[in-house]
């Protein structure tokens, strides 16, 4: 009674149910808030899987007893182990029942408010036994919810594989030739709706489990001819992924393959590292973040047409109980890489000229795969989701009535503001220690022209700091948005306006996430100060007209070689396209860390750009593939393109150094993981 063992589990298992109730909200939460921007016309996709188990039916009465639905599973979930998430429970939905057609009004109008652009319907279909077909109907029936679907037969049979009995079949499938006809029959009916999802204008069939099928080529071939005959067209089938298969689809007769995670993925299986409550534990417990990184590669190695299937998180313990399995680490953040990969994927390689993106699921509670707000995350996944889209629509269209540069909150300027050198230097100011650091080592002639942006709240830490070094700065009040590129893109214009020639960009950069982020400030931040010596910065770009940007030569890197995520590439491609630049060169030169020099005019016509403003992504930690992220590679780009060169400062002796940039780094960069990619289709 006394183990100090049992105590301890026992208190964590009690604080770990405790996070779990309902209003609790991890820090990633967000509440709901739909885009501003239309996503229909995105050219990519997203279809989520739907489960229509939310409603009692005769059957499942009698399998598992009266009233169940799936809420029953998942209420019962219980947590495993220290920090894994259970139960889920749902937010703004509720506990619903899909026999109330107001419910699927509102999955409909919450799916499409935040891009997802129609629902995959698992079709449960017995030898002419429907199972859980009511949702389905009403859809169908209601021509006014304007949604689009398709069908995924759920081609298995049904056994108590929940409780561990999976021997036990409740109902079968009887594959045959007869059935064949039957079921292709059955799902014709909801191919003629001008709602059904077509691929290359034909019917998407999904098949869960093709393997099973005992002459799967005669099967399809049956299925084509019918639908030949019912619709006057072929269908679009696809076979699901699953229990191992990965062929081309042609050997089984099938157009198209779509993932279908958590099979055939290269998950890393960590369940030593935790420390479950029960002995009796005996799932297995896998890492999400370890998943989303090795998306890129696995979608690259297939050889045939793949329609990339991400889910937001996935965990069966609500069904198996200490049997099943989970994955852990998942959040928004990576939901939204992965999902960024899985995009860029199908814009590069479409199948049968659609870009389509598959998530597992919309609503499948008991598997913790759902887009659907819980208490835990609010609409966080949904928010991404349509972040991820943002990137592939014009900046016309994303930037709503919100045109125009990025416009301060409000400005404190001196009266006398005339300009005493060339060079205004524009510092974004976030973190109070780090700024008296940069300012402490700026040269004393060089403590004029300085135009300074912080946060809209700022700390009076922060003002103490400004005010102890500067004399009459001028200060811009931004909202926490867009990093340091959007306030300095809107205070570019203010340097433009009071004639400045040259600017030097600096902030004061923390990068906890690395172990040398004091280095690297270091590194970026030194050169571009010494410069600042004696004019030398401005005497340089006096002499050198060609040169547009200048930056500490450590930090001049090859963009191919460090593109990093997928989101970035998707911006470049937007930005090239915004700018009306043809890309066609192997690589471009970008600065690392973005603080680096540059002549005003020559990056002007950026600052200007009236549609950029309103596309920075909300602040959320992000590390890479924001806006702000592609616009740091972004700058790099544009000069190039105009025919402009780039420059280096090398410290030597203590002194700086300038230099034409040749880029001879390779990947071998102190302050950065190389990942090589191309602004053009892989």
């Amino acid at each position: 009674m006394n183990d100090p063992t049992i105590s301890l589990a026992g208190h964590e298992y009690l604080k770990q149910l405790k996070s779990s109730q309902r209003n609790y909200r991890d820090p990633a939460y967000r509440p709901g808030r739909p885009p501003e921007f239309e996503t229909t016309s995105a050219p990519v996709k997203l279809v989520a899987y739907y489960l229509p188990q939310f409603h009692p039916i005769p059957e499942n009465d009698a399998w598992w007893g009266k009233g169940f639905t799936e809420w029953t599973n998942v209420t019962r979930a219980r947590p495993q182990f220290p920090g894994h998430y259970q139960p889920h429970l749902p937010a703004d939905l509720g506990f619903y029942d899909l026999r109330n057609e107001q419910v699927i009004e509102q999955q409909v109008n919450l799916a499409k408010s935040y891009g997802i652009s129609g629902f995959c319907i698992y079709h449960y279909w017995f030898g002419g036994k429907r199972l859980l077909e009511g949702p389905l109907e009403v859809l169908y029936r209601r021509k006014d919810i304007d949604f689009n679907f398709c069908l995924c037969w759920a081609n298995e049979n049904w056994t108590r594989r929940w409780d561990g009995h999976e021997a036990e079949v409740l109902i079968g499938q009887d594959h045959s030739p007869e059935n064949d006809v039957r079921y292709i029959d059955d799902a014709l009916r909801y191919m003629d709706d001008p709602r059904y999802i077509r691929i290359d204008g034909r019917p998407v069939l999904i098949v869960y489990r093709p393997g099973i099928l005992p002459d799967v080529q005669a099967t399809i071939e049956r299925w084509r001819k019918r639908a030949q005959e019912s619709l006057g067209t072929d269908l679009f089938l696809v076979y699901a992924m699953t229990f191992g298969l990965s062929e081309h689809p042609a050997t089984l007769g099938f157009d198209a393959a779509v993932q279908f995670p958590p099979h055939n993925i290269n998950a890393h299986e960590i369940t030593q590292t935790v420390t479950p409550f029960s002995s009796s534990y005996n799932g297995h417990v896998y890492d999400y973040g370890r998943l989303v990184s090795g998306a890129r590669g696995l979608l690259a190695s297939f050889d045939f047409p793949v329609i990339p299937t991400v889910f937001p998180s996935w965990d069966n313990t609500a069904r198996r109980g200490d049997q099943g399995h989970c994955f852990i680490g998942s959040g928004p953040s990576g939901y939204a890489s992965w999902l960024a990969e899985a995009a860029l994927h199908a814009v590069d390689k479409p199948v049968g000229g659609g870009s389509f993106v598959f998530i597992n699921a919309w609503n499948e509670w008991a598997e913790g795969a759902h887009l659907e707000p819980d208490q835990k995350y609010g609409h966080a996944f949904l928010r991404k989701s349509a972040e991820v889209l943002k990137p592939y629509l014009p900046l016309r269209s994303t930037s709503g009535k919100k045109m125009g540069p990025p416009q301060a909150r409000a400005v404190l300027a001196p009266t006398d503001s005339e300009a005493q050198t060339q060079v205004a230097k524009i510092i974004h100011a976030f973190y109070p220690d780090t700024l008296h650091e940069l300012l402490s080592g700026l040269p004393e002639g060089a403590r004029n022209d300085v135009f300074i942006t912080i946060p809209d709240e700022p700390s009076p830490a922060l003002l103490s700091v400004i005010a102890k070094h500067l004399k009459d700065p001028h200060i811009y009040f931004y909202p926490n948005w867009g990093r340091d590129i959007r306030p300095f893109l809107g205070v570019l214009r203010a340097v433009h306006a009071h004639g400045y020639r040259y600017f030097v960009k600096l902030h004061t950069k923390k990068s906890t996430h690395r172990a040398n982020g004091d280095a690297w400030r270091a590194s970026l931040v030194g050169p571009l100060v010494a410069s600042l010596r004696d004019r030398q910065l401005e005497l340089f770009l006096d002499k050198n007209p060609e040169v547009a940007l200048v930056a500490s030569s450590d930090n001049i890197q090859d963009g191919t070689t460090f593109m990093g995520s997928a989101m970035n590439v998707a911006w470049l491609r937007r930005l090239c396209a915004e700018f009306e630049l043809r890309f066609d060169e192997e690589t471009f030169n970008f600065v690392a860390g973005s603080m680096f020099a540059g002549r005003v005019s020559s990056f002007l016509p950026i600052a200007n750009y009236p549609y950029l403003s309103s596309a920075f992504e909300e602040e959320d930690g992000q590390l890479d593939g924001t806006l702000a992220h592609a616009l740091e590679r972004f700058f790099g780009l544009f000069i190039e393109a105009r025919g402009e060169a780039i420059a280096g400062i090398e410290m030597r002796h203590g002194h700086p150094v300038f230099e034409r940039h040749v880029n001879e780094s390779g990947i071998n960069y102190n302050y950065a993981m190389a990942y090589p990619r191309r602004i053009g289709a892989r």
